[in-house]
């Protein structure tokens, strides 16, 4: 499977190419296209907004995309042990949602906290359901609107495939695209996605965060450029899962700084220590990743064994 892919423009539309498995995948970012969710099959719909994924018959993750809720996402994402390794609406922080897609400051809208009832990101529509056994997964256009005006759109693509070891990865490719002359992209809180992991991996629990430079917890991996960034804790029987980040090296800002909190939660920063994001018709902005649902800690689960495979996918 290849963690290749690019943007570029063709007969004025905004186009995601990705490729993956040596298949060409078309997403047109402005297109119109829509599937519908079955029942049955690899992605399937088990209620009303929401449908679960299993690769090669193994549920692996749920995305819920209601249009009541303030924003979709993708929780729980099951470790291999089946359990969750995320966590949904924490106490203290009922914007965290699992893996989810917003911002702080998009061009002076709140597209993260949720405290603003009329700004929200709302599901459009499926533009493509891979239901097939080895890598299933979709692709969904999203609306952020405020006020009933849509002020950015995405389009996230999230496909998932089972490991030799029984770990498991999700490749996510983010496109945003605005039809206003200029959207700016700021400030301190945002994810491309953010990740919420469960409360007892917590490093206020006794889990531990690492990162590719071997950085270690909050205080090692807060504001700090890396490659991978893992976060991981005990079940309470003893056993250690865990979700790891790992970003792709054509990301604008590769390696990027990260927001990690002992708490909880953490992402790469697009924009805190760096550069604003610009959004122009003509010029959308795509980042990517793969994530690691894991068994054991860090070191046990290959981590930067795994980055190294996607680099050399990259570079191949």
């Amino acid at each position: 499977m290849s963690f290749s892919a690019l943007s570029h423009r063709r007969s004025g539309m905004s186009v995601l190419r990705t490729v993956f498995v040596g298949a060409l995948i078309v997403l047109t970012i402005n297109g119109c296209l829509s599937y519908e969710v079955a029942q049955n099959g690899f992605v399937r719909e088990i209620a009303p907004g929401v449908i679960e994924i299993r690769p090669q018959g193994v549920k692996v993750a749920e995305y819920r995309y209601d249009t009541e809720l303030p924003k979709p996402y993708l929780c729980p994402v099951l470790a291999p042990d089946g359990r969750a390794v995320t966590e949904d609406s924490p106490s203290g922080h009922k914007h965290h949602h699992g893996v989810w897609i917003g911002y702080e400051q998009v061009n002076g809208h709140d597209f993260w906290t949720e405290q603003e009832p009329e700004t929200r990101l709302r599901h459009d529509r499926f533009v493509h359901i891979f239901d097939q056994p080895q890598y299933p997964g979709f692709i969904a256009h999203t609306r952020w609107e405020s006020g009933g005006t849509t002020i950015v759109y995405d389009e996230r693509m999230f496909r998932f495939r089972l490991l030799d070891n029984g770990d498991y990865a999700i490749d996510v490719t983010v496109t945003l695209g605005t039809n206003s002359d200029t959207v700016t992209i700021e400030g301190a809180y945002g994810g491309l996605p953010a990740v919420r992991v469960a409360g007892e991996l917590r490093v206020t629990a006794g889990g531990r965060i690492t990162n590719s430079e071997g950085g270690v917890n909050e205080e090692g991996t807060m504001q700090k450029r890396a490659r991978w960034l893992d976060y991981c804790g005990k079940r309470d029987d003893g056993t250690w899962v865990g979700i790891a980040y790992l970003v792709h090296p054509a990301n604008r800002d590769f390696p990027p700084y990260w927001f990690v909190r002992d708490g909880g939660w953490f992402a790469p920063s697009h924009t805190r220590w760096g550069e604003p994001i610009v959004l122009k018709p003509d010029r959308p902005f795509t980042v990517r990743c793969r994530l690691i649902a894991h068994r054991g800690n860090t070191k046990e689960a290959r981590i930067k064994e795994r980055f190294n495979e996607c680099a050399a996918e990259v570079a191949d």
